[in-house]
């Protein structure tokens, strides 16, 4: 993957997040999810080298297994949207900025 090739894929899907973060979406949420862990996986390895913070957005002070209410799956939705358009966000600057030893270097940079 080149480095243009990956800021673009980073633009659209944090484009994506802020639609569902503002109009939580189940479907929506569960596919941007999976192509946003695609996306990162692909440049910055599996998800257990992600910090730990990450591992715990979303969790809120109810137990485990207990149902949300259609209000309380919004404010979920919205809250780990949030923190993964962080995780996006700042991997896309860094890009930007330093590059990256897994991405290619686009030919318009050697021109």
């Amino acid at each position: 993957m080149s480095r243009s090739a990956f800021l673009a894929a980073t633009d659209a899907l944090v484009a994506t997040g802020q639609a569902i973060e503002a109009e939580p979406d189940w479907d929506a949420f569960r596919a941007w999810l999976l192509e946003s862990d695609s996306l990162l996986e692909r440049v910055w390895g599996k998800m257990d080298r992600y910090h730990l913070a990450w591992l715990n957005v979303g969790r809120g002070s109810a137990p485990p297994g207990t149902s949300l209410d259609d209000e309380g799956a919004r404010r979920f939705i919205a809250e780990v949207a949030g923190g993964k358009l962080a995780v996006l966000r700042t991997m896309r600057t860094s890009v930007e900025r330093q590059g990256w030893t897994l991405l290619s270097d686009d030919e318009a940079e050697h021109d």
